[in-house]
């Protein structure tokens, strides 16, 4: 199993809450956890597999955003995973408010780049597509 099926399985089990479980150094959320985060308190999203994007941050980050989350009234739950062991524990959880809407597990991977390759071979029309969905979170952000 791979630790993006591993996080599939706990957003199931955890539905409704932003699932994270630390990666090394990071902890990471994953497909619709990482849609909302970006839109949400604008972490950037990066290409965990084809068609599903993640987020990250040190584990030193931890506190800072999970306060953020707090503050939107979502709820969440945080997992370590021990390598030695390998084992999962619950490290932190707060139930929340508030409960995700979103669907969907990419935002759109046409325009990823910092993932390990694109996963759509570009075509001028893919481009035209990607420059439009760039300039649109650039002038959602100048609103913000």
């Amino acid at each position: 199993m791979s630790f993006g099926e591993m996080m599939e399985i706990l957003q199931i089990k955890n539905k409704g809450k932003i699932v994270f479980c630390n990666a090394g150094e990071f902890y990471l959320a994953t497909g619709k956890d990482a849609v909302l985060l970006k839109e949400l308190i604008n972490l950037k999203l990066t290409c965990l597999k084809p068609e599903v994007c993640k987020v990250g941050f040190p584990i030193s980050a931890l506190e800072k955003y999970l306060e953020k989350i707090y503050q939107k009234e979502y709820g969440y739950i945080v997992y370590y995973f021990d390598q030695a062991k390998e084992e999962l524990e619950i490290l932190e959880e707060y139930k929340g408010k508030k409960r995700s809407e979103i669907k969907r597990n990419n935002n759109n991977c046409y325009i990823c780049s910092k993932g390990t390759k694109k996963y759509k071979k570009p075509d001028k029309y893919i481009e035209a597509l990607a420059k439009l969905y760039e300039r649109e979170d650039k002038q959602e952000q100048e609103k913000i």
